[in-house]
């Protein structure tokens, strides 16, 4: 039993809300979605489905010349496609150069929903920041992780 030195049990509760509140505004909200596998090779033919996405030299990529039997793409291959399409897909997004990120949500977030900026945020983010002109982790890639990117008042995300 609860030790104490009354002759009534113990009534009180004891509450506490947070009164914490970004004071930066709402973030945007990466994730890959569920039903997409994180191997570079699979992330590659979603962004490439999606966007039907030609690199900025104006080549098709190794993987559209493979899917039209062309050649075989190795694993190698795939991860280095993989980090040219972040890395060019970084320096077109409307964010700043660094950016705080959180694992927390709060009311007001948006999601984003392209998936080039989820996996290109992902892979240049770690725990507390997101850099820009970081070289891609692709390991970061993975379902169930999310990251918040937290902006400063007035500069948007989409």
């Amino acid at each position: 039993g609860l030790l104490h030195n009354m002759s009534g049990a113990p009534q009180a509760q004891i509450q506490h809300k947070s009164p914490h509140r970004r004071v930066c505004g709402p973030g945007t909200i990466f994730a890959l979605p569920e039903n997409i596998g994180a191997g570079p090779e699979t992330l590659l033919r979603n962004i490439e489905r999606q966007a039907s996405t030609i690199l900025t030299d104006g080549k098709l990529s190794r993987l559209l010349r493979h899917v039209a039997g062309q050649a075989a793409l190795t694993g190698a291959e795939s991860d280095r496609d993989l980090r040219e399409h972040i890395n060019a897909h970084a320096l077109t997004l409307p964010f700043p150069p660094a950016a705080l990120v959180t694992d927390r949500a709060e009311n007001g977030d948006e999601r984003c929903t392209d998936l080039l900026t989820i996996i290109t945020v992902l892979a240049k983010s770690s725990g507390h920041v997101y850099l820009r002109d970081k070289e891609p982790n692709l390991a970061q890639i993975r379902p169930g992780r999310r990251v918040i990117l937290l902006f400063p008042r007035g500069r948007t995300a989409h």
